[in-house]
């Protein structure tokens, strides 16, 4: 018998009865999901959660204010304050001319309203009105000046000591407070007080030591401030005032005063100024780097000239311009800094300038300037000289190349001529500075190949050789003139001369030049013949047509036209092409 579990009638029509409510369950399903159209479900990434916002570290805006609020709480408490002091010092005025106070009264009023002003400006300080504290902190200050100087000049209360010990304690006050709250501003006031004081304590006497030891003193406080804080302006005050007054003290007092007393403090006052610079850091502004040295330079320089003049001591003076020069050179050692060792560099070189003048006489001047030149175009050159100081020297040796050349043209007119000698005066000088213009053409390709893309080396060349055929020009017409000048017979006759061997030498000049060019394929030189031969043409057509007889007109005329002649058959062979620019392989100097 089958042991597998036999289903009874029951339990079938149970089963058959679930199945059947399934499969409506089903259908009913299908027909709520006709015409359906499931959701597809995507993988977003998820969005970065919104920053939490700390609310409570939020502080609301601070209410706009109006116009009106502004003038009552602002505006008028100035007004107000402004009232108060005009009231105050015109009580103070009535109180004064109905004698009420006395002299040490007035005083001790004013130290007192001056110290109350100060103190009582610390509380504008402190509530966001910076700029109205030290206005009354200026006020302040001013009010104490004013009452030690009163005590000392008017009243004769305190001794002069006293009265500058009691103003050096307002100014020291005025610079520390102007440290410690970082204000330019104030340490501006605490100058001009620092500054005032020897006008308002001056009896009208000669006190050389204490007048330029208190200003070697505030000048050492400006270098020690600049040094601590980099204010830049504040330098603008100190070395004008410093200048003022060494001017006045000298066009009073320096006669009476030995002289190396008053060298020492001056060179003191200037050394105390040329270290600012020095010591300054190396991104300072260019006011300290530039500007101060030329205006210390300036005044060191002046001053030292002025009082040796005065002392009758003029055999001194280009020492003193050297020892300046010697100084500078060390200065340009100190340190790196590119701006600064120019600077100091081009001074030391400008008082070399001004110390031949005062050595030499005559055409020596000249002479050594132009020697100078060619020793400053060539250092130029060295590859160890920061580029600006290169720069710098370049440009102080175009200079003294232009002064020696000057010297050389023109002071043969200064001085006159002489009859004693084949050559005119003055042409042992030109052909010096022939000399010194070719070594300077000579030096342009190698500043050109040390300088690489620097332009002055091309400019100074093209400017020597200008000069060169300038003077040239210059030298040769002057001993022609010579020559011809104290020569016996008509003067007529030595005029046509003169004429002619103008034009010849041009022309002689030209083709030198037109030669040259080709030789050393340069086309500057055959340009600079070109245009000496067009000049000749040009006095031979318009000039010496009308004043030259007919044997010398016969012969310019040959001769140019000869000349020319050969010049354009070189050009017509080809010799060498010009085509209106520079070749590539010529030297373009």
């Amino acid at each position: 018998m089958d042991d597998a579990p036999i289903l009874s009638a029951s339990n079938e029509a149970a089963l058959a009865e679930r199945v059947a409510r399934l499969e409506t369950q089903v259908a009913a399903l299908q027909r709520a999901l006709a015409g359906q159209t499931l959701p597809v479900k995507r993988v977003v990434a998820a969005a970065p959660p919104p920053p939490t916002v700390a609310f409570a570290s939020i502080e609301p805006a601070a209410p706009k204010r109006d116009l009106e609020s502004r003038l009552g709480s602002e505006v008028l408490s100035k007004i107000a304050i402004l009232l108060l002091l005009v009231g105050s010092a015109w009580f103070l005025k009535w109180a004064f001319d109905n004698r009420w106070v006395g002299p040490a009264g007035r005083v001790l009023i004013g130290l007192a309203a001056g110290s109350g002003l100060i103190v009582w400006s610390e509380r504008f300080r402190r509530t966001g009105t910076p700029s109205f504290s030290y206005a009354l902190k200026a006020v302040g200050t001013g009010v104490l000046y004013l009452s030690l100087w009163a005590s000392f000049q008017l009243f004769h209360l305190v001794p002069a000591p006293v009265a500058l010990l009691g103003m050096v304690l307002v100014t020291a006050w005025n610079a520390t407070m102007a440290v410690l709250q970082e204000s330019p501003l104030l340490a501006a006031y605490a100058l001009t007080g620092a500054y005032l004081t020897p006008a308002l304590l001056s009896s009208g006497g000669n006190h050389e030591a204490f007048l330029f030891g208190y200003l070697a003193a505030v000048a050492a406080a400006v270098l020690a401030l600049q040094r601590a804080r980099r204010w830049p302006l504040l330098l603008l005050g100190p070395l004008p005032a410093t200048v003022l007054y060494v001017t006045m003290w000298g066009f009073s007092w320096s006669q009476e005063s030995p002289l190396s007393e008053t060298l020492c403090l001056t060179l003191i006052l200037w050394a105390i100024f040329a270290a600012v610079p020095l010591l300054a850091a190396d991104d300072e502004s260019a006011l300290v780097q530039v500007v101060l040295p030329l205006l210390t330079a300036f005044f060191g320089g002046l001053a030292v000239y002025g009082f040796l003049e005065v002392g009758h001591a003029r055999q001194w003076e280009p020492w003193a311009a050297l020892l300046f020069a010697a100084a500078y050179l060390v200065a340009t050692r100190w340190r790196s800094r590119a701006a600064a060792s120019a600077i100091h560099l081009s001074i030391a070189i400008a008082f070399i300038t001004i110390a031949i003048p005062l050595k030499l006489t005559g055409h020596g001047i000249s002479l050594a300037w132009l020697a100078e030149s060619v020793a400053l175009l060539w250092i130029a050159t060295m590859p160890t000289l920061e580029p600006r100081a290169s720069a710098a020297v370049r440009w102080m040796g175009v200079v003294a190349m232009l002064l020696g050349v000057g010297g050389a043209t023109f002071a043969p007119e200064i001085f006159g001529s002489t009859t004693k000698s084949i050559f005119h005066h003055g042409f042992g000088t030109e052909i010096g500075a022939l000399i010194v213009l070719a070594a300077v053409m000579m030096l342009a390709p190698r500043m050109a190949r040390a300088l690489r893309r620097a332009p002055d080396p091309a400019f100074i060349g093209i400017l020597a050789f200008a000069l060169f055929n300038i003077v040239l020009c210059i030298a040769a017409f002057r001993q022609i003139n010579h020559m011809l000048q104290y020569r016996a017979g008509d003067d007529g006759h030595i005029q046509e001369l003169r004429s002619f061997a103008y034009s010849g030498w041009l022309a002689v000049q030209g083709t030198a030049m037109l030669v040259a060019g080709f030789m050393k394929r340069v086309a500057l030189a055959r340009w600079t013949g070109l245009l000496l031969l067009a000049a000749t043409l040009l006095k031979v057509v318009f000039y010496d047509m009308r004043t030259l007889s007919t044997g010398f007109r016969i012969v310019s005329y040959l001769a140019l036209g000869a000349l020319l002649l050969a010049v354009s058959f070189a050009y017509q062979k080809g010799f060498l092409n010009l085509g209106g620019v520079l070749q590539d392989d010529e030297d373009p100097a």
